[in-house]
């Protein structure tokens, strides 16, 4: 941006003070105000003239750049140059160049006397004649010039011996001196008059020079568009593709793992919990994933790139950014120090309201027939309350972030552009570079801004991933052995023992039964009477490993069921809960839930037992018609 005001709009498009191209008499004219050094590094980086007297620059581009060595000759000369050709004042030479000029005008019309006169040689009179006629053409060509001095009289009077060249380079440092530390910007721009001067006076157009160098500025920045388009469209892509692989590897993972919770592990989490942390939680993680990778990795670079383009300025307003940080980071650290506490809350109210939910709908019968409409609603709108007063308090202090961050950053202007035309006004800083450093701190409030919009959800998706975390690293209580046994080939088949076996549920602080013995053969029918809650169900739960006894042992076949693996086990165990349930599908995948191995005869005949073929048949596509969750379509 400083480049396109600077040099495109204020300079008309001329970068260096160092001319693409310069006349001979113009070169000639520099090299009054140059050293011997100094003026053989120039000759080396032009060509020769050709049939117009145009010298073409054949250097490097670094040595002509902004502070290259051929820059740092050029500029000051031409600063001088530029001057004269413009005219100075007879009166102004001596402030401009020193004492230098008073002297050789002095020395150039003091007339020696008859004595003197009478003691010269032939060349001293010759020398005093030569001297007099060139202070008189120097003083015709001022006069024809309004009084000014220009670069024809100063070349006469060099010519005529009047001027020493050494004074005139001795005067231009002695300038650049007097200036100051205004010096460089001021050098600058006239050097650059200087360039444009040259340009017209060889017959080219400012304007198309303006328009060449706006028009390769333009390319470029189209191509930076163009590349930054290119990397956010990938990084979206990335981040998309990351983030939903995450979440498709944390669901595979917490799924699993649930799937090998025992009834203890479930009860200790709860249904409505697990299915939040199955859903919504990791959700959460993958909101926080795409953002961290398209924000969080973007923002780094942007504000690095921008910090290290504000120091090479050295506009000397750096301290502004820190101010801006620090401001920023206060605003980050109270709204977070506010929020953070709520947002751990927050996902404990979603489970309840899971929970009261679920209640509520698989319970809808009951509630109905005792006419508990009204205590189940104040229920769920208790639980619903709490969740929108927490969601509404976070919502309410995040809010604030924006506008306050857009309050920083409109200060952050106003100082700059305060401070900045301060130093514009003294010459140490040009309107292009103040404007770049508001770009420049701009980006590096925004990728601080970037880094607070993923504060947002950060916290919510610290916790979510804690609950993920716990499902996962939660310990199951019903594992494989580590040496898993067979029962042998010769042990009968279908022999189930109990051996002083007793049962504790998790927490409780009684058994709810002790001392079971039985055994049954294969083939054997055996019946457990008992009152209810007596633990009829939790013995049959125990021979599946749907729970561990906590005493005593239970044998198949000869071999304690703990010492098998739980799928040898159970696939020679066919239970049948005491409550059916049907999944989401068709009559025919109900049927075969056992696997592949239920072919279509055993479907057949199971409904044939079941007495469900009647049923199946008035339905319309028989095996095949759908079945809603729960069943609850039929």
């Amino acid at each position: 941006m400083s480049d396109i005001v600077d040099v495109g709009v204020q300079q008309g498009g001329i970068a260096s003070p160092v001319p693409d191209t310069i006349r001979t008499e113009s070169l000639d004219d520099l090299e009054l105000f140059m050293s011997d050094k100094d003026a053989k590094a120039v000759e080396a980086v032009f060509s020769k003239a050709d049939n117009n007297g145009i010298r073409t620059y054949k250097g490097t581009e670094e040595e002509r750049a902004d502070g290259g060595k051929i820059a740092d000759i050029v500029s000051l000369p031409e600063t001088v140059v530029l001057s004269f050709n413009q005219g100075i004042d007879a009166n102004s030479m001596d402030d401009m160049m020193g004492s230098s000029s008073e002297n050789n005008n002095n020395a150039a019309q003091a007339m020696p006397t008859p004595e003197q006169m009478a003691a010269m040689t032939p060349e001293q009179l010759a020398e005093m004649q030569q001297k007099a006629a060139a202070a008189q053409n120097m003083q015709k060509q001022i006069d024809t010039d309004g009084g000014k001095i220009t670069m024809k009289s100063l070349r006469l009077g060099i010519e005529g011996g009047l001027i020493d060249q050494g004074k005139l380079v001795e005067g231009a440092n002695d300038m650049a001196d007097k200036m100051g530390s205004m010096s460089g910007s001021i050098v600058t721009q006239r050097a650059v008059s200087y360039v444009q001067d040259e340009y017209k006076a060889q017959g080219i157009d400012p304007a198309d020079v303006q328009n060449a160098y706006l028009g390769r500025m333009a390319t470029t920045m189209f191509g930076l568009c163009l590349i930054s388009l290119i990397a956010t469209i990938l990084t979206g892509a990335v981040a998309s593709r990351t983030a939903c692989s995450i979440a498709r590897d944390l669901r595979r993972e917490t799924f699993n793992k649930v799937m090998h919770f025992s009834p203890a592990e479930v009860g200790k989490f709860s249904q409505a919990s697990l299915i939040t942390r199955c859903t919504n939680d990791i959700q959460q993680i993958q909101m926080a994933a795409t953002l961290f990778i398209r924000m969080c990795l973007m923002a780094p670079v942007m504000g690095i790139v921008a910090v290290m383009r504000v120091l090479a300025n050295h506009t000397g307003l750096e301290w502004t950014i820190a101010v801006a940080i620090i401001a920023v980071s206060a605003v980050v650290g109270v709204l977070m120090g506010l929020t953070m506490p709520k947002f751990k809350k927050m996902q404990s109210f979603v489970d309840r309201v899971n929970l009261t939910a679920r209640e509520l709908l698989d319970g809808l019968m009951p509630i109905r027939s005792f006419n508990r409409e009204e205590h189940e609603l104040e229920r769920f709108d208790k639980a619903s309350l709490d969740l929108m007063t927490t969601q509404l308090y976070t919502n309410r202090a995040m809010s604030f972030m924006m506008p306050l961050m857009m309050l920083v950053m409109n200060c952050i202007t106003v100082l700059i552009v305060w401070f900045g035309a301060q130093g514009v006004s003294d010459g140490v800083m040009q309107v292009g570079n103040m404007m770049a450093f508001i770009s420049y701190t701009m980006q590096i409030v925004m990728a601080f801004m970037i880094l607070t919009m993923v504060s947002v959800i950060l916290p919510r998706a610290e916790v979510a991933a804690e609950r993920v975390e716990e499902v996962i690293t939660c310990p199951t209580s019903i594992n494989d052995p580590a040496s898993p046994k067979l029962p042998a080939a010769s042990a009968p088949r279908g022999e189930l023992t109990f051996r002083d076996v007793s049962f504790q549920y998790p927490d409780a602080r009684a058994d709810v039964m002790s001392g079971v013995n039985f055994t049954t053969h294969a083939g054997q029918m055996l019946g457990i009477i008992g009152s209810t809650g007596s633990g009829k169900s939790t013995l049959v739960q125990l021979i599946p490993r749907l729970y561990d006894v906590t005493g005593g042992s239970i044998s198949l076949d000869g071999i304690d069921v703990r010492d098998m693996t739980l799928s040898e086990l159970r696939r020679r165990i066919g239970y049948i809960p005491q409550q059916g349930l049907l999944f989401s599908g068709t009559v025919e995948s109900n049927l075969k839930f056992a696997g592949d191995m239920v072919s279509d005869e055993n479907m057949h005949e199971a409904a044939r037992i079941a007495q469900a073929e009647d049923f199946i048949a008035e339905r319309e596509g028989g095996y095949d018609s759908p079945i809603s969750q729960g069943g609850s379509n039929v």
